[in-house]
């Protein structure tokens, strides 16, 4: 049985990483889709489950790289090279004082709009490619938190525009009804 669990929150860490692992140990395999591995990172996989932090999947965008370099990258540079000997302190403040009142704000209200308009739901074309392709259909989508919501109801409306088979969805994988001897529960 493949099961994923959608824990964008990470508000139920704890269950999240128990009910995973009781998904390996019924012989399944379990995936789990975080925004930020920082978030977990006093929480403990079970080595056969597969992490995957949806952050880094945006990242490797080439756009988003081309973004962060002109945004973050080259400025920062600039305020190395700059900032030496006795103007550290100041090259330090300003280089944060730039991030904060410039970059954040024109990827926010200048860049991000733009790349939703351009490139439609980035998040769920990632899921896609670097999850869902190449593996089996997943039998179980299990909704861990109010946070990830949004994107399982994204997820089921792509499944059923192209044609896959819909995964049972819960919101705790010990309340899905699976039987691992037998299957879903059909009621």
């Amino acid at each position: 049985m493949q099961v994923l669990f959608l824990a964008l929150g990470g508000t139920r860490r704890r269950a999240v990483t128990e009910e995973s692992a009781r998904a390996v140990a019924d012989g399944g395999s379990a995936v789990v889709l975080v925004e930020q591995r920082k978030t977990w990172h006093r929480d403990e996989f079970d080595p056969r489950v597969e992490v995957v932090e949806l952050a880094r999947l945006e990242q490797l965008h080439p756009p988003r790289r081309v973004e962060k370099v002109l945004l973050y990258r080259g400025p920062g540079a600039l305020f190395k090279v700059v900032g030496r000997g006795p103007l550290r302190p100041w090259a330090s403040r300003a280089k944060k004082a730039y991030e904060r009142r410039i970059a954040a704000p024109a990827h926010r209200a200048l860049i991000l709009p733009r790349q939703r308009k351009a490139w439609g739901d980035l998040r769920q074309r990632l899921i896609h490619r670097h999850v869902l392709a190449g593996r089996a259909p997943f039998d179980l989508l299990v909704v861990s938190d109010p946070d990830s919501m949004p994107t399982a109801a994204r997820l089921v409306a792509g499944f059923a525009a192209g044609g896959l088979p819909e995964p049972q969805i819960a919101y705790s994988y010990d309340n899905a009804g699976f039987d691992p001897a037998v299957g879903p529960r059909t009621s």
